[in-house]
């Protein structure tokens, strides 16, 4: 006998994979498939609480119900975030926060918006679940909060580290218990972070992404040594490397360059906020790097002739090459 709907009729793990194909982030269709019939409702609910956002004030109520209504739900969160930042909260609901991460035991990514440094983290209880962690600042721009590695030494397996507005520090000689973070952190990814020696993005030891921005905000960072000599000195185990400085006047890009010859395993690299790079630059690519993205403000910057460049149909230069190397060239920033 046919069913009278084949599509319900396949085996549930082809349904899951059916549905972690539709779009995630605004959950429109995951509701129209969860209204369908009973067994593709139970489907598509897993999917859209697997994003939790809650404030400090509501973390007592969230863990209550996560205790008993929310209980069946709970394999299926997966995602969790406390956007707006409390003081109180970070120093008197941390064991609550503690709590929540334990019995949600399928939570990999940890958002918190934080209201001043890092320290409080350091009193947690060690957790092995989180992959992905985002801490994002919300102090005035007079008033940058410190970051230091150590405080994550309950975060043993965190692959993927984001960092929004900190003052970063690694105390010498090197803590034992930042030695885990360094050591599993393999994407870091900052934004209008500053530091001062000795604290150096090679301290983390296996990093295979390094993605820094730097926005109007911290503009006045972007002028300091400490910038060009990451820029200088990469970490050489990076496969993939971004340094966006958000400087739109042709005058106030940087006219000095990064310096990759070092990283031997580097293949994408993407560069903005600085001037038509010399040929000095190309020369010293490593052999490993197949793609090297360039921002510019001018369209007059695109013409140099140590490149080979091809042309879209409005005349305007898209990809070059330089020998074997790919050099995707971008009129405007983005």
């Amino acid at each position: 006998m046919v069913p009278s709907c084949v599509f319900t009729a396949l085996p549930q793990e082809i349904l899951i994979q059916i549905s972690s194909e539709l779009d995630q982030s605004s959950k429109k269709d995951l509701q129209s498939l969860a209204f369908t019939c009973k067994r593709l409702h139970a489907i598509g609910q897993q999917f859209m609480i697997s994003e939790v956002i809650v404030s400090w004030h509501l973390l007592d109520i969230f863990y209550a119900k996560v205790q008993t209504s929310l209980c069946p739900l709970i394999p299926y969160i997966t995602s969790f975030s406390i956007t707006i930042p409390s003081s109180w909260g970070e120093w008197h609901r941390s064991e609550v926060l503690q709590d929540v991460l334990e019995k949600c035991f399928n939570i990999c990514f940890l958002q918190l918006t934080l209201s001043g440094s890092s320290k409080w983290l350091q009193y947690l209880s060690p957790n092995t679940n989180i992959r992905k962690l985002k801490l994002i600042s919300s102090q005035a721009s007079s008033r940058i909060a410190l970051f230091d590695v150590a405080d994550l030494h309950a975060f043993k397996a965190v692959e993927e580290l984001q960092l929004d507005y900190f003052r970063l520090q690694c105390e010498y000689p090197i803590e034992e218990r930042a030695v885990p973070l360094l050591n599993t952190a393999n994407v870091l990814e900052i934004l209008n972070c500053e530091w001062d020696y000795p604290f150096s993005m090679s301290l983390f030891r296996n990093l295979k992404v390094l993605n820094v921005y730097y926005t109007i905000k911290s503009e006045a960072f972007t002028f300091s040594e400490r910038l060009k000599n990451l820029a200088s000195h990469p970490p050489t185990t990076v496969k993939r490397l971004i340094l966006h400085l958000d400087l739109f006047s042709p005058v106030r890009q940087k006219s000095w360059y990064p310096s990759l010859r070092e990283c031997t395993d580097l293949e994408f690299v993407s560069l903005k906020g600085f001037r038509r790079p010399p040929i000095e630059f190309f020369e010293a690519l490593p052999d490993s790097l197949m793609l090297v993205e360039l921002y510019f403000a001018s369209k007059n910057f695109f013409d140099n002739p140590h490149l080979v460049t091809s042309y879209d149909n409005a005349g305007g230069p898209i990809i070059s090459k330089y020998g074997s190397k790919t050099i995707r060239l971008m009129r405007r920033y983005g």
